[in-house]
């Protein structure tokens, strides 16, 4: 947010020259609308929980510095295992702590991360899926972020979707 109390793309966002003719960015691309936060949120929560952080190769317990520094951005290597064997309660924790160290948009307080069984998920017997929900950092008011996560553990792929009806 800047001061005027407008929402702002992230900074990638800010960084990335979408039009290198142009001498000025166009009004679109200096403010955020709540819409399209949310949707670069969605995005960015798809390449942090794709991504492995450095904890996934090695021990990082005498490093307790690394753990929310960009040398451990990602999440914890789920490829080849199976979800019978998976401790659900700390897969939930360490999605929790990765985006609450990484996605800094979500206000910390409000951050909840839920394993869900459904139908949808019932249908992929080695897969998991997770609610997403928090308030984004939002003018005047916060925005409400409900998503869900599902963790493909033949692939090793996690997609990230909106929640229809809920957000």
């Amino acid at each position: 947010m800047d001061q005027t109390g407008r929402l702002q793309p992230s900074l990638l966002e800010r960084l990335t020259d979408h039009e290198p003719g142009a001498s000025r960015e166009a009004r679109e691309r200096r403010v955020s609308s709540p819409r399209a936060l949310r949707q670069s949120v969605m995005r960015d929560l798809a390449w942090l929980l794709n991504a492995q952080g450095i904890a996934s190769a090695q021990d990082i317990a005498r490093y307790p510095h690394v753990a929310g520094s960009v040398l451990n951005f990602g999440f914890s290597d789920i490829a080849g295992k199976s979800a019978s064997g998976i401790d659900i309660a700390k897969v939930e924790r360490l999605m929790h702590d990765t985006i609450r160290a990484f996605e800094p948009r979500i206000l910390p307080g409000t951050l909840r991360v839920q394993a869900v069984r459904d139908e949808a998920s019932a249908s992929h017997p080695n897969a998991l899926a997770f609610i997403v929900e928090g308030d984004l950092h939002s003018h005047p008011v916060p925005e409400r972020l409900y998503l869900r996560t599902e963790l493909d553990l033949e692939a090793g792929q996690v997609s990230v979707s909106e929640r229809a009806g809920e957000a």
